[in-house]
């Protein structure tokens, strides 16, 4: 595990945003974040997967590998509402529009990484919910929370963001690791693959025949050994068994203090029928999608990052054209993406690139259309797999 992440910051989407300085910084990132990826690779090639220990690594290595994509944007932008309004929306504007209007077509395509991950109200309310419960543990208080919402909206990535701005730190007399994040397995015959992760993501290894008892002493240990501040697990609902909700509820017994964020499309299912785990997990936090006026509000904040020099008016529900009028970007989003965030920032990301290479000035409803008939004809949804290929 590395350790050479910063804390936590963003860069609020403002008049005094410099887009040049802004694209020289995204270009030493990602060779920082290549050079990581490229060390993380050779050690899952270099693992002996015949001995437990180096198959362990390996999967250390992996795990680690597939979270620390987000560090291409080391600073990532955000929507703040307040500093928008003390610039003022049409002063953002001209003033990055500007600078947009220098900018080549390789420059602008970089430029679309941006989108990669930007944090949103929504997205800034989660990060500020779990940094809170984080410290309620210095108190003596243990705040376990599910968090809800449909596929796409952000939980995993905003959740990956956290743990990455809060990475294990190598102490004198221990290696520390703040947030503990792992993915609930789907078989629910043993607990044996929950357990063996958690210890994993503490950054020790287990023993081939560990039993689970063994293992969840080794995690109450290893908590305290590691001052382990959260524990994260993604994908709840595959908890399904009493023995396995059991497993994790002992956990949490065991590691007074210590909340555990529990975080799938509809957790509730979790606590369903079990009054003591329903009594402990008792706080919600739903990401619910962007229709409406949520999605015009997202859209018009969108637009203000699209490295284009005429206006292409996302926000709008109708526009007029060729004197008649039809429907606006906002409608087409809305009807493509049912306002699922992950596939919006697709949408428009493809559409950008799309625009970007056929020298358009703004992005169109036509154009948005035909982007969103290539994303589901080549069932895009790696997002930086789509910037990474962006065309030449």
């Amino acid at each position: 595990m590395t350790q050479d992440m910063p804390t936590s910051t963003t860069l609020p989407l403002s008049a005094a945003l410099n887009v040049t300085d802004r694209l020289r910084q995204q270009q030493t990132w990602y060779a920082a974040w290549q050079e990581k990826d490229h060390l993380l690779e050779q050690i899952i090639l270099d693992a002996d997967e015949t001995t437990t220990v180096g198959q362990q690594r390996g999967l250390q290595a992996t795990s680690e590998r597939v979270r620390t994509r987000l560090e291409i944007l080391r600073e990532p932008l955000e929507i703040a509402l307040q500093v928008l309004d003390e610039w003022g929306y049409q002063a953002v504007r001209e003033h990055l529009d500007r600078q947009f209007a220098r900018l080549d077509k390789a420059q602008r395509r970089t430029w679309l990484w941006n989108l990669l991950f930007i944090m949103t109200p929504d997205l800034r309310r989660l990060y500020d919910k779990v940094d809170r419960v984080r410290h309620y543990r210095n108190f003596g208080q243990q705040r376990n929370f599910l968090l809800g919402g449909p596929s796409g909206m952000g939980k995993t990535t905003c959740l990956d963001w956290f743990v990455l701005n809060h990475p294990p730190v190598v102490e004198v007399a221990r290696n520390r690791v703040p947030v503990v994040k792992v993915n609930a397995p789907y078989s629910n015959k043993s607990a044996h693959r929950l357990l063996r992760q958690i210890v994993l993501q503490c950054g020790r290894t287990y023993l081939r025949g560990d039993r689970e008892g063994d293992l969840l002493d080794k995690i109450i240990l290893y908590f305290q050994k590691c001052g382990v501040e959260v524990l994260v697990v993604d994908e709840i609902q595959h908890l399904r068994t009493e023995g396995m909700k059991r497993r994790l509820l002992e956990i949490s017994n065991e590691n007074t203090g210590i909340p555990i964020i529990c975080a799938s499309c509809h957790p509730t299912e979790f606590v369903r029928g079990d009054p003591e785990i329903a009594g402990r997990w008792n706080d919600y936090f739903g990401l619910k999608p962007y229709t409406g006026k949520r999605l015009e509000e997202l859209l018009a904040f969108l637009e203000l990052l699209l490295p284009f020099t005429q206006p292409s008016f996302l926000a709008f529900r109708q526009v007029v054209q060729d004197g008649k009028t039809v429907d606006g970007p906002a409608h087409i989003i809305e009807r493509c993406t049912d306002g699922i965030l992950r596939d919006i920032m697709l949408l428009v990301t493809e559409a950008s690139l799309q625009a970007i290479d056929a020298g358009d000035v703004a992005l169109s409803g036509d154009r948005l259309r035909r982007a969103w008939l290539d994303v589901q004809e080549s069932r895009v949804e790696d997002f930086l797999g789509l910037l990474k290929g962006g065309r030449s």
